[in-house]
């Protein structure tokens, strides 16, 4: 009786709806409880009695519409995926380490900050060493080489830029002359010996007052910068105020110049077909020649983005932004930004003065004390093979201190100040370096290591040459002008012209012609460690040259 009331009550609750089971999280325990159900006696007769569901798939019968079946398929896919063995499996796919030269990542800002950070551990091992020998932090006071001659340095710099401002009302005056001083008659020859006699007066002018050698390396770097904004200016200028003369002379066509503006390719007409041509068909020809160089001249007149035209752009306020912008090039407009980014402008500002610190430290406290050593030991020798050894010393105790010098110069000028430059004028294009540090000879690196000048030299050295000399002669000199600039600069640090900087810059010609060989051309790792060898390497040797000898 009892067994029989118990079978009426499991019947009457077999309509009562039960929540569906839950799947544990944690496949293991999933496996855990398959097995103890199946270890337990008569498990597959319960199961198979009860007509509970597992609660994982549900049959479709046989003639189900192939939409279903996809379904089903896919979720059998699925359900076959996530399923995981007892013991935790790898999985392994063909992929490339991030170093690889197929791998496609690029992300490598951590050695950005492992750099930063070992600076930081070679400042504190530095003024910890120098505590215990001297009692001070530093051997040299930096605060007092820093602003050493600040006074006269910003008087003198801001006299220097000021100066240029001559610029405006001599290209002015040009446009306006109707006689032999306009440009391309008395005034690019006016300008360029005003150029000369300015860099020859800002040139000597720390000389001349005895400045440190941080004032004076600034000083000069600033001036030649100026140099290379104020003849850009000065030759863009005079020839759009050539274009502007070129464009109101063709009011009266039949006594100005038809000559084309640009070069367009050359016809397939033959010279004999030319002169068969009937007088209504050259008369159309050269209306429309007409037109199309008036179109070519007014567009040199007017800016890239089409909101300035030559002579708008003749004002005080645009040259003083154009000093202002990180550019080396005159341009009559230049992108834009929305608005300044003050945080990033405070960062770096920061980080100018940051790097500035640092160039000191390390100049003072790992290169100038070799320097001096090394001087004292020359002054008593008199082999040659005695000097030799002593200036290898001298070289490889300064490699590692020029490599984390040039670094800093790297980075405290093209990403820093000239970013800082670009936040306060809104100037749109940052792309003041490229990826120097895989070049693979000294070619690509001039190109890529400084873009803005790598522009002017183009610009104003190689392009304003190129017609008049051919590509090897135009190439030669603008490795000419650069080298002489190189040179100038080392002789300003130094107050020595010895011509080592001069002699190594133009051996960079016959180098890179190795380079562009067949046995040597294609070696992208070999010729990226050349470089390297020969940058590190040049640096400390021309230091030593020039201060030892």
């Amino acid at each position: 009786m009892a067994s029989t009331a118990s079978s009426h009550a499991e019947a009457d609750h077999d309509h009562i709806l039960r929540p569906r089971a839950v799947k544990p999280g944690n496949p293991m325990v999933l496996r855990a409880m398959s097995e103890e159900q199946t270890l337990k006696p008569n498990a597959f007769a319960n199961a198979h009695q009860s007509g509970l569901s597992s609660g994982r798939s549900t049959p479709l019968p046989a003639d189900a519409p192939p939409s279903l079946q996809s379904i089903s398929s896919a979720r059998k896919q699925i359900r076959a995926q996530q399923k995981h063995r007892m013991f935790p499996t790898v999985d392994y796919f063909a992929r490339v380490s991030h170093f690889d030269p197929k791998s496609e990542y690029r992300d490598f800002q951590g050695f950005f900050v492992l750099f930063w950070i070992g600076l930081a551990i070679m400042v504190m091992t530095t003024m910890l060493r120098n505590i215990k020998d001297t009692g001070l932090p530093l051997r040299v006071r930096p605060w007092q080489l820093l602003t050493a001659n600040t006074w006269q340095l910003g008087l003198s710099d801001g006299i220097m830029v000021i100066s240029t401002g001559l610029s405006i009302p001599l290209q002015k005056f040009f446009r306006r002359s109707n006689g032999i001083f306009r440009w391309s008659k008395l005034g690019m020859p006016i300008h360029s010996i005003y150029q000369a006699a300015w860099l020859i007066l800002w040139v000597n002018w720390p000389f001349m007052l005895n400045w440190k050698w941080t004032a004076q390396v600034f000083f000069t770097l600033h001036t030649l910068v100026i140099l290379m904004k104020m003849h850009s200016y000065a030759f863009y200028n005079g020839h759009l105020s050539t274009t502007e003369r070129r464009l109101s002379a063709l009011d009266n066509p039949e006594t100005a110049s038809t000559a084309a503006a640009v070069r367009y390719p050359s016809s397939s007409t033959n010279l004999n077909e030319i002169d068969q041509i009937s007088e209504e068909k050259k008369d159309a020809d050269q209306k429309e020649a007409l037109t199309q160089l008036r179109e070519d001249l007014a567009f040199e007149l007017t800016s890239p983005l089409g909101q300035v035209t030559y002579p708008q752009n003749l004002t005080v306020w645009n040259y003083v932004d154009y000093i202002l912008c990180p550019t080396l090039c005159y341009e009559l407009e230049y992108p834009r930004t929305e608005k300044t980014q003050w945080a990033e402008l405070f960062y770096k500002t920061l980080a100018v003065f940051g790097c500035i610190f640092l160039l000191t430290v390390t100049s003072e406290e790992f290169i100038v004390p070799v320097l001096n050593e090394s001087a004292l030991r020359l002054d008593g020798v008199t082999k040659w093979t005695d000097m030799g050894l002593i200036l290898a010393e001298t070289i490889s105790m300064l490699l590692f201190p020029f490599m984390v010098i040039f670094l800093l110069v790297f980075l405290v000028i093209f990403e820093y100040v000239l970013g800082a430059f670009a936040e306060i004028t809104c100037f749109a294009d940052r792309h003041f370096y490229s990826d120097w540090w895989n070049s693979c000879d000294w070619l690509e690196f001039s190109r890529e290591w400084n873009i803005p000048v790598h522009h002017f030299l183009r610009r104003h050295v190689y392009g304003a040459s190129r017609p008049y000399i051919s590509k090897n002669m135009s190439t030669t000199l603008t490795f000419l002008i650069s080298a002489l600039l190189h040179e100038l600069v080392m002789g300003c640090i130094t107050k020595k012209l010895r011509g080592y900087g001069f002699f190594a810059m133009m051996l960079q010609m016959p180098i890179v012609a190795i380079q562009r060989t067949s046995l040597v051309k294609g070696r992208t790792l070999f010729n990226n460690v050349c470089f390297w060898i020969s940058m590190i390497l040049g640096l400390s040797i021309m230091c030593a040259l020039y201060v030892l000898v």
